[in-house]
């Protein structure tokens, strides 16, 4: 009956809800997670401390997206790879709550078990993205709408976990997120195989030429752009519990904060493929930018408590949903046609260089200045990334006119 019932569907109908499945519970057992940071703030880890965490675990995630990604060419199998890098990266974040918290040696032991299981959970959301991405791309399916259940399931958890924590603890957290990653593991397992990328020639395997994408000054200059973006992310994200901490604002609903971010991202997520048609992707990443930058902005100005600062979170969800929704297409616009993955490999691998910058001078400044006067800089530093990236559009023209003239 259920063979009957598929063969009735257009061919990328089950394989769409596949991934919303995918990716819907992917993210509501990370919103669950998302207390880690909660839970080593309540055992004496500072913003610096933070920040040198936060900073190794970039490095490991930096070489690990690395290393699975050459794993996933050579065995042919992108699918294979999340599935492994799932399923190890969850069993080793349910130990955590077991590790000892309370010993002179626990700082040092978080601050090397932590990063060292991101050889697994650093690869896990880009594969994630790498299966649906590719998916979308080759049958054709809306990668926005797609996207979107995880986002809306992010909410939900987000909500679910902060009506629990008062009941189980932000210990037992941990555990209920690698419960609810199970799920989405079996997802995983029943996904569909994207095509290999990989091209061939007459006489074996294509020798792979980065010269072209590396002679593109307009990416080059998006590179640049996405370090300085991704380095005020990095800044923003990674110290808004101490952030709420400095204004008086409960750490506990720290999820609320997450979930009502991510419920703000589903619009633009959803109208990604529209407003694509309508103006131009390099348009839209300046207006994410502006959005979250925006953010920042009113945090230093203006927050004074836990309602205003979910107030004005509103545009950092905003923002971020139209820079999933535009990125990784003006990377795809930038990178010629037999270089597009490749471009998204460095542009992934800018992200991760940032958050290591990023966290640990973050962290620092963040001690030495104050809550207030940094969120300040982290918006003058989306502001300076803006900048560099309007100033790049020349360079794409020229860019156009050289492979016209040619």
């Amino acid at each position: 009956m259920k063979r009957r019932l598929f063969r009735r569907l257009s061919p990328g109908v089950p394989v769409a809800l596949n991934l919303a499945g995918l990716n819907g519970i992917y993210w509501f057992a990370m919103a669950f997670g998302s207390y880690q940071a909660v839970y080593l703030q309540s055992h004496g880890f500072t913003a610096s401390l933070m920040g040198v965490l936060n900073a190794i675990g970039s490095a490991v995630s930096i070489a690990s997206v690395a290393f699975w990604g050459m794993v996933s060419d050579k065995i042919g199998s992108v699918k294979k790879t999340l599935i492994t890098c799932l399923t190890l990266g969850t069993a080793l974040f349910a130990v955590i709550p077991l590790l000892p918290a309370d010993r002179p040696y626990s700082l040092l032991l978080f601050l090397i078990y932590l990063p060292a299981i991101n050889i697994f959970r650093g690869s896990m959301t880009n594969l994630t993205d790498n299966v649906l991405v590719r998916n979308c791309n080759e049958l054709g399916l809306n990668f926005g709408v797609i996207r979107s259940a995880g986002s809306i399931l992010y909410t939900a958890g987000g909500v679910l976990i902060a009506s629990l924590i008062p009941f189980v603890g932000v210990r037992s957290s941990l555990f209920l997120s690698a419960l609810c990653m199970i799920p989405a593991i079996l997802f995983a397992v029943f996904s569909r195989e994207p095509r290999s990328q990989v091209q061939k020639s007459e006489g074996g395997k294509k020798k792979l030429d980065l010269k072209p994408l590396f002679h593109n000054r307009a990416y080059l200059a998006f590179l640049v752009f996405a370090f300085l973006f991704y380095t005020a992310c990095s800044c923003e994200g990674s110290f808004i519990l101490f952030f709420m901490k400095a204004v008086g604002a409960d750490t506990d609903k720290f999820s609320l904060f997450s979930a009502y971010r991510a419920l703000f991202e589903i619009p633009f997520l959803i109208f990604s493929v529209r407003l694509r048609k309508r103006f131009p992707a390099k348009y839209l990443v300046i207006g994410a930018a502006s959005l979250m930058g925006l953010e920042c902005l009113c945090f230093s100005l203006f927050a004074r408590s836990f309602f205003s600062i979910i107030a004005f979170c509103t545009f950092f969800g905003l923002g971020n949903g139209l820079f999933l929704g535009s990125a990784l297409h003006y990377v795809y616009e930038l990178a010629p046609q037999d270089l597009k993955a490749s471009a998204q490999a460095f542009f992934v691998a800018m992200q991760s260089i940032a958050g290591i910058f990023g966290n640990l001078v973050g962290g620092m400044l963040f001690d030495a200045m104050g809550a207030k006067f940094f969120y300040l800089l982290v918006f003058f530093l989306y502001l300076f990334s803006i900048l560099v990236f309007t100033a790049s559009f020349r360079l794409e023209k020229r860019g156009a006119k050289k492979a016209a003239a040619s």
